[in-house]
Formats: structure tokens, sequence, C-alpha cells
């Protein structure tokens, strides 16, 4: 097994969380951004979502270079966790290549 991924609703309302993992065998190989960017736009599909967020532990970096990679903003730090958005319109002119 490469890793796994999933799509969460432990942030409130109007929100889904993008959790992922992967076997460092599988590191480096543009899985997780990849996955994220499939999972960003089916969220975006479910009515009432108007955001998603990656939460990650600040010292892990290649779980930050995700987010950045698909135009998140960070947004602070809570509980000890790196904490990215995205918003529906935001992702509409990501997505569209705007």
């Amino acid at each position: 097994m490469a890793g796994g991924t999933g799509l969460h609703r432990r942030r409130g309302p109007g929100a889904l969380e993008i959790g992922y993992w992967l076997h460092p065998a599988y590191v480096g190989r543009g899985l997780a951004t990849t996955t994220a960017r499939l999972l960003t736009g089916a969220a975006f599909t479910v009515p009432g979502i108007d955001r998603v967020e990656i939460w990650h532990e600040p010292a892990n970096v290649r779980s930050g270079a995700v987010p950045r990679r698909l135009g998140f903003r960070p947004v602070g730090e809570v509980e000890g966790d790196r904490v990215w958005r995205m918003t529906r319109e935001a992702w509409t002119l990501v997505s569209s290549g705007s």
C-alpha cells in the first residue's frame, strides 16, 4: 500500500479537511499533491462546503509543500498544527488557471 487519504468533517460547518499519509517508499512522487488536488475538487462538489483545510505538524516540511503547491493559504497554527485553507472562490480561480 502506498498510503491513505480522506476527507474529514472535523473542522466545523462548511469545511472539509484533507488528511493524507504516504509510506516512505512513495514519498516525492507527487502522489500526495495529486490526491489532494483531486480531493479538493471533490470537496467543492459537496453542497454547503465553502472551504477545505489541510493541517500538519510544522516540522513536516513535505506535508506543508502539498497545500503550498495547490495554492492553499496558510492561516496560522492551531493546536500545534499548521493550518492551510482553500475557499471555494479561490479554488475556482486556481483550478481554471486564472
